[in-house]
């Protein structure tokens, strides 16, 4: 009688949920989509509390999408959706009724929010209850511009002092929004901001360069900037700031890079990014002592881009050669020469490389992969329309996470085959594969390294979690 009773307590042990350590849970249910934690919230009373008083229980990248501020509402009321972390939304006609109204969101650190009209309230509302978990908000203008758009832009940049916990903002002006960013004005309290993003028009507003990047000092911990298209004076006016905060990223894709960039850029001392496709191919404008400049960023530069995808080659003939017309596209090329591989050698803390569209020769290639694989420090490597390196070569690198390969310049023509691609078997790190018409593969190949990405199974990379060929969906 004892040994039944003591099986039955056993039994009703392992039945109890509650028995079952918390973290167990939030591991489980952290992997599954919003869909599914509903049906689980259904099952019983039990898993319906748990998930109510449980907010970890939520991936941080699930995400709901709402058409509407009542839907807002609704969702914030649930006790089971209102610990959700992500939310996009799209304002329309649909408003709350209620003049005053409490949102009782837990956890909602992202807020991506398409804007045509708002009222002042809603606004302010909003913002005060997401305020304590906000950390990333993302403003979009829908295409209708009208009064009431730009309105409610101003609205809200002047209602952003309610959200002084942000560290991620993004501002999508469309096309025709004459709105002047005022940093100093609208930015004031947003001290934790690290990540500014502003997207609009080449509008001249009243505000001078000076003055809008000198507002810069009230962002101190500002390391990401993407604003306007940065010319060497701008940059020098951020050297030159008395309190200039932590910038590691200057948004650069728009810009020209020249020597004097370069030599701007390598003033800022915190700068640990530089990626741009506009390099130029002008050796008037760019040649071996611009890299020697960026030398003074060698311990601090983590990734690097050389590109030249967005050069028109038809421009540069008008700037160089307008009266010549014999010249060929080869002479304007963006050239990787031995004397720039003992440059980017020194760079030993890279963590990112990425080569498009440039003319760099197979053997420098590889020199500089040798170099860099000893520091074992190199994880995303991109070879986009570049001679690709010995891939034996590049098996020695053994610290990637994530390689793309794309359109090699092969004089033969040739595409790289299934054999290729098992000389990369050592890269055993590696998480993301992306081969766009590069490598001819099986399709038994291809099958396997798709399906090994949606399970455990282990095919030639241990950890491979994506792989991307071709066109491929």
């Amino acid at each position: 009688m004892t040994q039944s009773k003591r099986k039955y307590d056993e039994m009703m042990f392992e039945a109890d949920p509650f028995r079952i350590p918390l973290i167990c849970y939030q591991q489980i249910f952290r992997y599954l989509p919003i869909e599914s934690l509903l049906s689980v919230a259904l099952t019983c009373k039990t898993w319906y509390n748990l998930l109510a008083s449980n907010q970890f229980c939520f991936n941080k990248r699930t995400k709901l999408t709402l058409s509407n501020e009542q839907q807002l509402l609704v969702i914030s009321n649930s006790k089971i959706l209102r610990h959700i972390n992500r939310i996009e939304m799209d304002s329309s006609d649909r408003r709350i009724a209620l003049d005053n109204f409490q949102l009782n969101f837990t956890s909602l650190h992202t807020f991506k929010l398409r804007f045509v009209s708002l009222t002042p309230l809603f606004v302010t509302n909003l913002f005060q209850s997401i305020s304590p978990t906000l950390k990333c908000l993302i403003l979009a203008m829908n295409p209708k511009i009208n009064v009431d758009t730009t309105t409610t832009c101003f609205c809200l940049l002047a209602s952003l002092n309610l959200l002084p916990n942000l560290t991620y903002f993004f501002l999508l002006l469309r096309s025709g929004a004459k709105i002047e960013i005022d940093i100093e004005k609208y930015f004031q309290c947003l001290t934790k901001l690290e990540k500014l993003i502003l997207r609009q028009d080449n509008f001249t507003g009243r505000r001078s360069r000076i003055q809008q990047l000198n507002a810069l000092a009230c962002l101190p911990n500002l390391k990401y900037l993407e604003w306007f298209e940065f010319s060497p004076s701008d940059l020098q006016i951020l050297v030159a700031l008395p309190c200039r905060p932590p910038l590691q990223y200057v948004h650069l894709q728009e810009t020209l890079i020249t020597n004097e960039i370069l030599y701007q850029l390598s003033r800022i001392p915190t700068i640990t990014s530089l990626r741009s496709h506009r390099f130029s191919p002008l050796q008037t404008k760019l040649n071996i002592n611009g890299y020697k400049y960026l030398l003074a960023l060698k311990e601090s530069l983590k990734e690097l881009q050389i590109s030249a995808k967005h050069i028109k080659y038809e421009e540069l003939m008008m700037v160089q050669y307008p009266t010549e017309s014999d010249c060929t596209e080869n002479e304007y090329e963006v050239q990787i020469t031995s004397e720039h591989i003992d440059i980017l050698k020194q760079f030993i803390h890279l963590t990112s490389l990425s080569f498009d569209q440039i003319s760099i020769t197979k053997e420098n290639m590889d020199n500089l992969l040798i170099s860099l694989a000893d520091h074992y420090t190199l994880k995303v490597l991109d070879l986009t329309s570049v001679s690709f390196p010995s891939m034996v070569v590049l098996s020695q690198v053994t610290s990637l996470e994530e390689l793309v390969l794309s359109y090699p310049n092969r004089e033969d023509g040739t595409q790289y085959t299934d054999e290729d691609l098992m000389i990369l078997s050592p890269l055993k790190n590696l998480r993301v594969l992306e081969l766009y018409y590069s490598f001819n593969l099986q399709s038994k190949t291809r099958k396997r390294l798709k399906a090994q990405t949606r399970s455990n199974c282990s095919f030639i990379f241990e950890k491979l979690e994506e792989f991307f060929y071709n066109d491929d969906k």
